[in-house]
């Protein structure tokens, strides 16, 4: 099969303005994941919840960025109520006070005990300090969708705020707030419980938001903000702040984002205006309970959400967990820059961070879920960052294909976003230089070799460069000079290889060439989107028509190159497609091909003759692409 050249959309997008990724299987449907030192060894492990296996993965951290793999812990077996479990969340901490971390998990659906009728949606496992821990004790109450730990009535002893839907998980009706205060030994009695009206999701968050040395309670129900004023008698005021632009809210992080010492909050949510994109709406507060507006961000996609401040430059930065993870960079005003993707964190829906390796830098764990080719779900996967280079402000190394945050290998692709980076805008023709505009890239890697960078474009916002080949793997530094002036610096991480590849719009559709082979060996290339007057690409559908036709097409990304063992091609996470071809394109300085052939049962997945989107995604020796997407038929 030839290897051909996507030019247009290539061109163009040349021309605009991190450690290796780890990966375990976890069971069925992995959802929660909480990092603690299980074993006592002063290393955050990991503790993942499977909803659909009813059961835990453990995972204890090495301290060099590796993990051990415990057997599943199921948390009830077939003769016990407790088998019909779907645990979606998980905490960690010492309940009993004996300094070993023992874990809470709350599952999605509640069951009944026998022989009384106690409704059960929380169980506890006290920890044994190995990574071990002893059998569940069911806790009483309902079905959670979140819950924090928490002080909440002053007595040295860790209590469980949470919130649980009423009428099913499925088709909720409303939601509540309950309050389980622990006797410390593991167990919990029925605390304050509280209507919070009809609302598909609330999360709880924890704050003194009135600044009176009591936890407080900030969740987002519908489209408003309510905070639960601790009384500190295991009691509640409610104070509901105004209506704010979003839906349903899946994840609160509370944090002190503009630094005037009193807690603030930012919510992620639903659009209203499109369902399908997400907002993350920061609130200040007000030290009373109330909040003034903040900023205010368009993201795709929702979901959980944590404040750290993980580059290191003071000011609480955001993670959220909407698919791929998104880095936001904090200003520290209580505004943050345009979020950044992780490439190739998949499609994690909860996220847990920490220094696992005790260098000071912290790397994250993301849980993913999979479906069989009939809908069922299977046996799902953690990856796991160890070591992670989060950007500050002033400059993001990305890699340009998706401008996704993460690793960067030799002979790759990246964009520097930055400002003030060039005085003016230029961009290379022909043969790449070093020096473009009065402008240059140097890379000097772990070695401490510098090298200069070939340069596709330099521009005051955004340098498009080429990683140099011979750059050894490791922490390394990029630095950006005009004028012979170093304009801004910052760090990257180099492996053999991250794979990404290039997209061609918003919804992430491939930049690709298809062509379609006939039984006689005739070759016929495909477009598969078209371009209205506005520049809008939408996706044209890749018929499989004729059962006689193999049809092909043609990938390209970038940081592939370097592969040693043949790369892998899933489709919707779950169907292996053939890969004929991986390594460098040949024409443009970094480009990178990967040519597969489709299956032709993609043409009745979906049990209509009705055009459908698939997501693509690459393996490259361990290491995972950022999702791509296909209209087939």
């Amino acid at each position: 099969m030839p290897r051909w050249v996507w030019c247009f959309f290539l061109l163009a997008t040349l021309a605009q303005a991190q450690g290796d990724y780890l990966t375990y299987p976890t069971g069925v449907s992995p959802k929660g994941v909480a990092a603690a030192d299980l074993n006592g060894d002063g290393k955050p492990d990991l503790a993942i919840a499977n909803a659909g296996s009813n059961s835990l993965t453990i995972l204890l951290n090495d301290g060099k960025g590796g993990f051990t793999a415990l057997a599943p812990l199921v948390l009830g077996n077939v003769n016990s109520a407790l088998a019909t479990l779907t645990p979606a969340s998980i905490l960690a901490g010492d309940l009993n006070g004996d300094r070993k971390i023992d874990l809470v998990v709350l599952s999605e659906t509640s069951v009944t005990l026998s022989p009384n009728t106690s409704s059960v949606g929380v169980v506890t496992l006290l920890g044994n300090g190995d990574g071990t821990f002893q059998p569940p004790i069911p806790v009483p109450g309902c079905a959670n969708v979140a819950a924090q730990m928490v002080d909440w009535d002053g007595d040295g002893i860790p209590d469980l705020v949470g919130t649980c839907l009423t009428g099913g998980f499925l088709v909720p009706t409303g939601a509540a707030l309950q309050i389980l205060t622990g006797n410390g030994d593991g167990t919990f009695r029925s605390g304050a419980f509280a209507s919070l009206g009809l609302t598909p999701w609330a999360v709880p968050a924890i704050g003194d938001f009135n600044q009176d040395g009591k936890p407080d309670v900030a969740i987002a129900v519908g489209g408003a903000l309510t905070v639960l004023l601790n009384d500190g008698k295991g009691g509640f005021t409610a104070v509901v702040n105004s209506s704010e632009p979003w839906n349903f809210s899946p994840g609160v992080a509370v944090g002190d984002f503009n630094g005037d010492g009193v807690p603030d909050v930012a919510v992620t949510g639903q659009s209203f205006s499109n369902p399908a994109d997400g907002t993350v709406t920061v609130l200040l507060g007000k030290g009373d309970g109330t909040f003034k507006a903040g900023s205010s961000l368009t993201t795709v996609g929702f979901g959980q959400i944590v404040a750290a401040d993980l580059n290191g430059d003071g000011h609480l930065d955001l993670v959220e967990a909407a698919g791929s993870l998104v880095f936001f960079g904090g200003l520290g005003d209580g505004t943050f820059e345009r979020g950044l993707a992780l490439g190739g964190s998949a499609d994690s829906d909860y996220v847990a961070l920490a220094d696992f390796t005790g260098s000071g830098r912290m790397g994250f764990a993301g849980t993913n879920d999979f479906y069989a080719t009939d809908g069922t779900q299977i046996a799902g996967t953690v990856v796991i960052l160890p070591l992670a280079i989060w950007p500050t402000p002033a400059l993001a190394n990305t890699s340009l294909a998706g401008y996704e945050l993460g690793p960067l290998a030799p002979g790759s692709v990246a964009a520097a976003i930055g400002s003030n980076l060039a005085s003016q805008t230029a961009q290379a023709t022909g043969a790449l230089p070093t020096a473009l505009g009065g402008a240059g890239v140097t890379v000097m890697d772990s070695a401490g070799v510098s090298r200069a960078a070939q340069l596709y474009l330099v521009s005051p916002g955004q340098v498009n460069y080429v990683i140099p080949a011979g750059s050894a793997t490791g922490p390394a530094t990029v630095s950006i000079s005009s004028g012979g002036n170093v304009t801004a610096t910052g760090q990257i991480e180099i492996v053999p290889v991250a794979p990404s590849l290039f997209t061609v719009n918003a919804d992430n559709l491939a930049a690709v060439n298809v062509i379609r082979v006939s039984q006689s060996g005739a070759q016929t290339f495909e477009t598969i989107y078209q371009t209205d007057a506005n520049g809008n690409v939408t996706a044209l559908p890749i018929n499989f028509g004729s059962a006689t036709d193999t049809i092909y097409v043609a990938l390209y990304g970038t940081g592939i190159r370097n592969l040693q063992h043949p790369a892998a091609a899933m489709i919707d996470g779950h169907f292996n497609a053939p890969v004929t071809y991986a390594g460098a394109q040949g024409v443009y300085a970094g480009l990178d091909q990967v040519n597969i052939q489709l299956p032709s049962l993609l043409a009745s997945l979906n049990g209509s003759t009705s055009a459908y989107t698939v997501f693509v995604q690459l393996s490259v020796d361990g290491q995972v692409s950022n999702p791509v997407t296909l209209l087939v038929q």
